[in-house]
């Protein structure tokens, strides 16, 4: 349990509920300001990366998404001339 002294009140809550505190914080920022946020929080150590895929997955895979193009997949242009080369060292 953790307690806050908020302007001289005691707030108990639970870890749960803290990390729900925090995500809906986290969900009232602009996309870009979110985004930019979760990136500087997870670029503080590796264990704070570590927790910020842990205790805020869908955050985190929000700010580190990579295109399909950074997944390795060609475009197409890339494949058609591969194709094309394919066929006239036949």
């Amino acid at each position: 349990m953790l307690s806050l002294n908020a302007h001289d009140r005691m707030i108990s809550m639970s870890q749960k509920q803290l990390v729900a505190a925090i995500d809906q914080r986290f969900r009232s920022l602009s996309r870009r300001e979110r985004i930019a946020k979760v990136r500087e929080l997870a670029g503080e150590s590796p264990d704070d990366d570590r927790f910020m895929q842990k205790t805020f997955p869908e955050l985190y895979r929000e700010a580190f998404q990579t295109t399909r193009r950074a997944a390795g997949v060609r475009s197409g242009a890339v494949r058609k001339r591969a194709r094309a080369g394919a066929l006239r060292s036949r």
